[in-house]
């Protein structure tokens, strides 16, 4: 796909983004490269549509008028959209001179989605990588990027087929976007671009990483990196993209190992008295997904019936990742009284 000859749109959803607003908007402009940029607001109430308008006429501002979620709010703004290609952009991510052209060409053959190398932090000052795409590891379902916090020694030079796209920073082909229906707004916030990128691998579409393409993020903007809700909807979600997408087999492993390890962290977390939200938050994600188990299993007939791929394939890129070096995980995290235990991203080494 010609980047010359392609629209894209940029589609960036909003809430109380006003300490980055202003800036990411100033550095998606500076890079060039898109058709349109569109920033849905949903009912900020810290100023950042106004703050938006002072673009106007070089953004399109759509006030959503409620907080939908992030996947309510990029499908709101595909709709509005243009363009034969979406980018997905967070308010606290920043983009770079000729972000854009990479990631375009990188969209032919079997490739639908595409990804930039991510840098944690703010321009000019970021050293260590968020995201170099990233991975899935099977059956628990969990979803570490690719060199998370660690430095840009070259290991993430090489471009690469991954098992999803951070979306930090994403692009997709607009009639893919469509096809799948777009993000699962049902999730609300967290694991909808792991789930759309799966999907998109049961119809035979695969993601790429792109190391010419980079951008900086800052990360958590919104609820916090240590937040008992943002656990909440991690494990809510989690639970149920797995339970939706895997063939029968598979979700079978999966709801065993989920169910040992669901248990095992929630019964660490009575120990630990800083750990006890966060335990309480999984336990609500448990029990959210018993309420929801009706359109879960809607969902998932409809899915497994539309794709064109087996799970041996597409599973190929996840990482296998034993309920017991998962449970390691965690016991290391306790001993080390790491400031959250309940984190995808702690290497499995010793």
């Amino acid at each position: 796909m010609s980047s010359d000859a392609t629209r894209v749109s940029i589609i960036v959803v909003a809430y109380n983004a006003a300490k980055y607003i202003d800036a990411c908007v100033t550095s998606l402009e500076r890079a060039g490269g898109y058709h349109e940029i569109i920033v849905v607001d949903q009912a900020s109430s810290d100023g950042t549509p106004d703050l938006v308008e002072r673009h106007v006429p070089a953004v399109q501002l759509i006030r959503a008028g409620a907080n939908l979620g992030f996947a309510a709010g990029n499908n709101l703004g595909a709709r509005a959209a243009s363009g034969d290609v979406l980018a997905l952009f967070n308010p606290d991510a920043f983009a770079t001179a000729g972000w854009l052209q990479p990631l375009v060409a990188a969209l032919a053959g079997s490739v639908g989605i595409a990804s930039p190398k991510v840098y944690r932090g703010l321009p000019g000052e970021a050293t260590i990588i968020d995201s170099a795409g990233c991975d899935l590891e099977f059956p628990i379902g969990e979803g570490p990027p690719r060199g998370y916090l660690e430095p840009d020694d070259g290991r993430f030079d090489e471009p690469a087929l991954v098992a999803y796209a951070s979306g930090a920073a994403m692009v997709i082909r607009r009639d893919l976007y469509e096809m799948l229906g777009g993000l699962d707004e049902s999730f609300f916030c967290y694991c909808e671009e792991s789930d759309l990128c799966w999907r998109a691998r049961m119809r035979g579409i695969a993601s790429a990483y792109v190391p010419a393409s980079t951008v900086y993020h800052v990360g958590s903007a919104n609820l916090g990196s240590r937040s008992a809700q943002k656990l909440y909807f991690q494990t809510r979600n989690r639970i149920r993209m797995c339970l939706q997408n895997y063939a029968w087999l598979n979700a079978l492993i999966f709801a065993g190992n989920e169910i040992v390890h669901g248990a095992c962290v929630i019964a660490i977390s009575l120990f630990f008295a800083n750990y006890r939200p966060l335990g309480l938050a999984y336990l609500r994600a448990w029990m959210d997904v018993v309420r929801s188990s009706g359109l879960t299993w809607r969902t998932r007939t409809r899915r497994q019936r539309e794709r064109t791929v087996g799970d041996g394939d597409v599973l190929r890129l996840h990482r296998r990742v034993g309920i017991f070096a998962t449970l390691a995980r965690y016991r290391r995290m306790t001993r080390q009284r790491a400031a959250s235990l309940f984190n995808s991203t702690v290497p499995l080494s010793p």
